[in-house]
């Protein structure tokens, strides 16, 4: 099975008819050209090429946040309820005059300075990362390198989103799939 999978920031505008891959709509495609063939088995070899660009955590939403950066990456499950409380989308998280050590013990309890000093070094980590790497940045193209990828699909080699979206393509389709970090590298 080949395959083309674009995945680019700028074309995220979910005016057009994207499909979700997921039941919270975490991966979504948008096919640009309808294959001819059939679609992949779980087990089956599938072959990519790809261009993958950084989307951005700045519009992530609130639950963006809690699911993804502060269960996930932080495995802080137990501030869910007051970083929902507190509305903290990606913009707030990122925002180093407003996500401080003092907003984190006021504002979302936090009793301990020494985790709170740290769950602000892990926002701002994110904001840094967001300004080296703005959205629409190039981070891994298979025609750079002049070689399809190659993987069985559902073995858990290639990212999740990957997976998902080879394994609703037709042979010669060429889609636009989007995925929160989660999705992909983290």
């Amino acid at each position: 099975f080949t395959r083309k999978m674009v995945n680019v920031a700028e074309s995220a505008s979910f005016d057009e008819k994207w499909i979700p891959l997921t039941d919270n709509e975490k991966v979504c495609k948008l096919i640009l050209e309808e294959g001819t063939g059939g679609i992949p088995v779980q087990g089956s070899t599938v072959e990519l090429e790809y261009t993958g660009t950084l989307l951005g955590e700045a519009d992530w939403t609130t639950q963006d946040v809690t699911e993804c950066w502060l269960s996930q990456l932080q495995g802080l499950d137990h501030l869910k309820s007051a970083f929902v409380q507190n509305d903290i989308d990606g913009s707030k998280l990122m925002d180093t005059s407003y996500f401080t050590e003092e907003f984190c013990i006021e504002q979302l309890g936090l009793s301990n300075k020494i985790q709170a000093k740290k769950l602000v070094m892990a926002a701002k980590r994110l904001a840094k990362q967001q300004e080296d790497s703005p959205p629409g940045t190039l981070f891994d193209s298979s025609s750079e390198r002049g070689k399809n990828f190659s993987f069985i699909l559902g073995n858990g080699k290639a990212i999740k989103a990957v997976d998902l979206a080879a394994g609703t393509m037709k042979v010669g389709e060429k889609s636009k799939v989007v995925c929160r970090a989660d999705y992909a590298y983290g």
